[in-house]
């Protein structure tokens, strides 16, 4: 019996590409292990340099430690699958990686691992082990992890081209999935008890069915879903030139729809934001929170933002800290940036901002979204909040840590005599310590009442 292990790097969308190629392999006979497995597949980041360097990092310590292990990588850092006998990709350069292969022929993996695991009986899986398109790799059945939260693609590439990023080159062109096959999937996990379900993309809200852009439709569609036992519906990312009015329009009517929306922003000076070849304005990104507080009134905006893109002034830096202030952000995942090979930005050099410059500003711009970051959750002291629970710890005295997010995504602790994994509990928020909120499981107080 051969044994597999998966590390996954990188966003939302690498892990659920990590639980389809668990299930492939399991359906050619491999058996996961948290020990020396005969097989591990690193899936892989690209978005940053330092995400590569990491990735290369762990698979040659791994193969010092364990050497009769097989490498597989897939993800982003790959561009053409095969091994050496039969594939050029720069990966295989590399000594301690045995093959390589796309995410899109994760399809494929049968008919590469077995020139690599002779003594191996491959069990038959439901796909052609050649058949690999994009539409193949969506249909194989991912091995959930947490069968209350899901996360479901509905579509694979990038047609934006932003001068920073390497996912245009590393995932391909947009390909969307057909809408009944993703609602027949979404369908599948709420009967096996899924209460949140996340829709995934690169640019998720360009989602595109018989060429036309439809994603309203789809949010909408599977809202129904609400009906069988659906709670919360998310997505990521959206881009900002694609949230238009009728998908707005559409979240304020849903029963499954959350008061919070990540919408990447990335800069707050128009003339950083053409550098970056984003494509809208920072005026055109304000009237769309302005419509989502008009129609959401309660929502959470997150956002993404680059600070010291090359070229980045004082000045744009500046208007960058007044943008977060008049946005007023609930939280950003902020990064500073990092010339990524191969890509328009990176050959800026005579723009980049001194490290130690970016560092400042970094840390400057941190201070201004902890400030209304923080705001936000104190609002929420005294408040009853729906949590849906993500894990539970033993903890002092016979009780149970547990830990969850909010239908804002605000993270929120407590402490209850039973565990609540999985399921959803109405909290009575005390307090916050930093950006995590705590309280008490209102079943729990009637409980203590009627004792």
């Amino acid at each position: 019996m051969k044994t597999y292990a998966i590390k996954t790097f990188g966003c939302q969308m690498n892990y659920s590409d990590s639980e389809r190629v668990a299930s492939q392999l399991e359906k050619c006979g491999f058996h996961p292990t948290g020990s020396q497995p005969d097989l591990l597949i690193v899936n892989t980041c690209s978005v940053r340099q330092k995400s590569e360097d990491k990735a290369y990092g762990f698979i040659v310590n791994q193969k010092k430690q364990f050497p009769q292990t097989k490498i597989a990588v897939t993800g982003c850092m790959v561009r053409q699958t095969g091994d050496r006998s039969n594939s050029n990709d720069k990966l295989l350069q590399y000594e301690p990686i045995d093959l390589v292969f796309r995410i899109e022929d994760t399809a494929q993996l049968p008919g590469l691992l077995k020139l690599h695991f002779l003594d191996h009986k491959f069990s038959t899986p439901e796909t052609s082990p050649w058949d690999v398109s994009t539409e193949n790799y969506f249909q194989i059945n991912p091995k959930i992890q947490n069968p209350a939260q899901v996360f479901v693609p509905i579509m694979q590439g990038c047609n934006k081209f932003c001068t920073y990023c390497i996912v245009p080159y590393a995932r391909g062109r947009e390909i969307s999935r057909g809408m009944d096959e993703i609602f027949e999937e979404c369908k599948k996990h709420v009967e096996n008890g899924a209460k949140e379900i996340t829709l995934l993309g690169q640019n998720v809200n360009s989602y595109t069915e018989d060429r036309k852009k439809c994603f309203s439709e789809l949010i909408k569609k599977i809202d129904q879903l609400s009906y069988s036992g659906l709670s919360r519906l998310r997505f990521t990312s959206p881009h900002p030139q694609d949230l238009t009015d009728d998908v707005i329009d559409t979240l304020a009517e849903m029963k499954t729809a959350c008061p919070y929306i990540h919408l990447p922003a990335q800069h707050g000076s128009d003339r950083v934001l053409k550098a970056m070849n984003r494509n809208y304005t920072v005026e055109h990104y304000e009237k769309i929170i302005e419509k989502i507080r008009t129609r959401l009134p309660d929502c959470m905006i997150a956002t993404d933002i680059i600070v010291g893109f090359p070229g980045e002034t004082e000045e744009d830096f500046a208007q960058l800290c007044d943008f977060a202030r008049r946005v007023n952000f609930s939280f950003s995942y902020t990064a500073i940036f990092s010339p990524r090979k191969n890509t328009p930005a990176a050959k800026m050099e005579d723009e980049f901002v001194p490290l130690e410059e970016k560092k400042r500003r970094f840390h400057a711009f941190d201070a201004i979204i902890k400030a209304t970051g923080i705001a936000h959750r104190n609002k929420k002291i005294g408040s009853h909040l729906n949590i849906l629970v993500e894990s539970s710890e033993p903890a002092e005295n016979g009780h149970f840590k547990n830990t969850g997010r909010s239908r804002e995504f605000f993270e929120v602790g407590f402490l209850s005599g039973r565990p609540y994994a999985e399921k959803e509990v109405e909290v009575e928020i005390e307090g916050q310590k930093g950006y995590t909120l705590y309280g008490y499981p209102l079943c729990g107080k009637m409980v203590e009442l009627r004792k």
